[in-house]
């Protein structure tokens, strides 16, 4: 059956994509791509708080899933699935180079507008101190980010970036959702110390 001849319907379905992709239709993996993109690189961005770290792991995260297409059997949404992949590839990634101080550094040199693909945390006019305490609070985010663990830091960005539930996280990240509700517990406790730290300078 060609694309052209499917219901607008079925080809909003995921499922119908990854059916071709399994028979080899890259054109329909490349659907899949697009449709996920931004939200994949969204995520791998608030683990790594570098773009093209971020660009690379989203990059490994759909070629990985590419290979994978038949582990995935269809009992939780695609876009579940592929997000456990890029989160996994981002705490591997994490857990191997926390050891060296510049591999999630804060990139100065880049421009205010240099959101890729349009992505963007404040929008609107702002007067020029107002983008000034905008970029220091950005820094000092990144920064505290940095000191969670990669297991805190990936339920944070999973929780308030993507807003998934205790119950979707806990899948996500393969553990109890107790686990889920205490590493998100200290990562707050953590997050709100560092950044009081950093208002009261």
């Amino acid at each position: 059956m060609s694309v052209g001849s499917s219901s607008p319907r079925a080809t909003d379905d995921d499922g119908f994509w990854v059916a071709k992709a399994r028979r080899g239709d890259e054109d329909a993996f490349g659907e899949l791509v697009a449709r996920y993109r931004v939200r994949m690189y969204q995520v791998a961005y608030g683990m790594v708080n570098h773009h093209e770290t971020a660009t690379d792991l989203t990059q490994e995260a759909f070629l990985r899933a590419y290979q994978h297409l038949a582990a995935f059997r269809g009992d939780a949404k695609f876009s579940t699935w592929l997000r456990r992949i890029v989160t996994n590839v981002c705490l591997d990634y994490v857990r191997k180079a926390e050891h060296r101080t510049a591999t999630a550094s804060y990139d100065e040199t880049r421009a205010e507008d240099d959101d890729p693909d349009g992505i963007r945390l404040a929008g609107g006019l702002d007067p020029p101190d107002a983008g000034v305490a905008r970029r220091e609070l950005g820094r000092a985010i990144l920064d505290a980010m940095r000191e969670l663990t990669p297991e805190q830091r990936a339920a944070i960005v999973l929780r308030e970036v993507e807003e998934m539930s205790y119950e979707e996280i806990a899948k996500t990240m393969d553990c109890a959702v107790g686990t889920v509700m205490s590493r998100l517990h200290y990562a707050r406790k953590r997050l709100q110390s560092l950044l009081r730290e950093h208002h009261e300078r």
